[in-house]
Order: structure tokens, then sequence, then C-alpha cells
């Protein structure tokens, strides 16, 4: 009797997985849609932005731009969810790389524009320096360590 007790809660837990399975995946691909509709909306405003030069700096449009490129690699590791691959950090080194160097882009910008005073504008670009040699080093210290587990999958 117990065996046939164990049977039936073994199969009901395979119905309730199969349906979080489901639910998972239709909130992942929910996901999915909405960062690409923000990625198309930025995109879609940064091109305005192009044509109405006098309202929006070249700083402000290639921030927007960068941004365009870190909600990307959001939607990169949300794929990579969907269609099952393995977890994996470079996604997420990727936007810390380019967010830092976003910042760098931005604070020399905001410098050589006189909208930063010099110390305030040093001491950001150290930081935003450090930040991007730090995600370089734990990157390339993650994808050793892959290639010695045997983990040849990239997204």
């Amino acid at each position: 009797m117990a065996e046939n007790e164990k049977m039936k809660r073994t199969g009901l837990m395979r119905y309730v997985n199969s349906g979080f399975v489901i639910i998972d995946d239709l909130i992942l691909i929910a996901v999915a849609i909405g960062i690409i509709a923000v990625a198309i909306m930025l995109l879609i405003e940064g091109a305005t932005d192009v044509f109405y030069f006098s309202a929006h700096t070249i700083p402000h449009i290639i921030s927007d731009m960068m941004f365009v490129l870190i909600i990307m690699e959001l939607f990169r590791q949300v794929m990579r969810q969907i269609v099952r691959h393995s977890f994996s950090l470079n996604p997420f080194l990727y936007i810390g790389i380019i967010a830092s160097i976003r910042g760098i882009l931005l604070t020399q910008m905001s410098l050589s524009m006189g909208e930063v005073e010099w110390k305030e504008g040093v001491a950001q670009l150290i930081v935003h320096g450090i930040l991007v040699l730090i995600l370089i080093t734990s990157h390339l210290i993650y994808s050793k360590s892959n290639r010695k587990n045997g983990d040849k999958t990239t997204l």
C-alpha cells in the first residue's frame, strides 16, 4: 500500500513540476518581450534625438545607445534561461563592463564640456577604470575555470 501511495505522489509531483516549468517559461517569454520593447523604444528615442540634436547633448545620445547594449545583454541571459542553457556569469560581467565604460565615456565628455569639476570627474574616472579592470580580471578567471571544467557554452 505504501508503494502505491508513493507512486501517486511522484506522479502528482511530475504534473506540478510540469505546470511550474510552463509558468516559468511564460514569465521568461514575457520578460524577453518586455526587454525587446524597451530596447526598441530606446533606439527610437536615440534616433529621434540625433535629428533633434539641439534638444539633447552627445553624452545623452551615447548614454542611451550604451544603455541599449546593457539591456540586450540582459535579454541574452533571459534567452539562455528560456533555451535551458547552463547558467553563466558572462552576461552579467559584460553588463558591468559596458556600464563602467559608459560611465568613463560620459564622465570624460562631461569633463571636456566643463559640466563636472575636475577633481570629481577624475575620481569618477578612477572608480570606473578600477571597476573595468576588476570585471575583466573576473571574466578571465571565470573563463579559465570554465575551460578547465570543460564548459564551452558561451552565448
